[in-house]
């Protein structure tokens, strides 16, 4: 009872400290994207806790029993075990259960909890959070202006690069213009693109 106390009391205490830096961090999206509060709370923190929770959850096992055995120390109580016959193995009985008990509900997160909630959070993002070209991903098409196809195996929205670039011209059905590149990054100051081995 001790042992996973102090686990779910520690796991509650970074997760509330996690949610307040993330909703800090996101609060400039929200407010720009005019993210209704039922969507925040429901959507996107009640599937970012247990996302994150099972993520920490190896690293606050660890923290718990440090923090528990070195409890039980301070107070004398191993010592009061060991006085009184009971042996390592025995000792360890709660500690091997506890772990058991968190590795079974980390596994029932992680098979049927976390990927439903991942799949809510993550379209709660894209919607509110992310801009348009964060969340374009890879092989990229776009149909520029008429007749003009781009292609890109993936963007950096980060650099402003398009890697593996392409553009197209298309006229009555035919290829006329074709240019490949490595890169195509654009330029802030310009306003253009500038290609890399073409």
């Amino acid at each position: 009872g001790k042992f996973l106390g102090t686990f779910f009391f520690s796991i509650v205490l970074i997760m509330s400290i996690a949610v307040v830096f993330d909703l800090t961090e996101k609060l400039d999206n929200f407010f720009e994207n005019q993210a209704p509060i039922r969507e925040i709370i429901f959507d996107y923190y009640f599937n970012f806790v247990p996302y994150f929770m099972n993520m920490f959850s190896p690293l606050f096992i660890f923290i718990t029993v440090i923090f528990f055995t070195s409890k039980m120390a301070a107070d004398s109580e191993i010592i009061a075990i060991l006085s009184c016959g009971i042996s390592f193995h025995r000792m360890m009985v709660p500690y091997i259960f506890s772990a058991t008990l968190i590795a079974a509900l980390s596994l029932i997160l992680n098979l049927f909890v976390i990927p439903e909630a991942n799949k809510t959070r993550l379209q709660f993002e894209d919607k509110y959070v992310k801009s348009r070209f964060a969340s374009v991903g890879r092989n990229v098409h776009y149909q520029t202006s008429p007749g003009e196809f781009v292609f890109a195996e993936s963007f950096s929205s980060w650099n402003r690069t398009a890697y593996r670039f392409t553009i197209e011209r298309i006229e009555d059905s035919k290829l006329v213009s074709k240019i490949s590149a490595e890169s195509a990054t654009y330029d802030t100051l310009t306003g253009r693109w500038r290609l890399k081995k073409y």
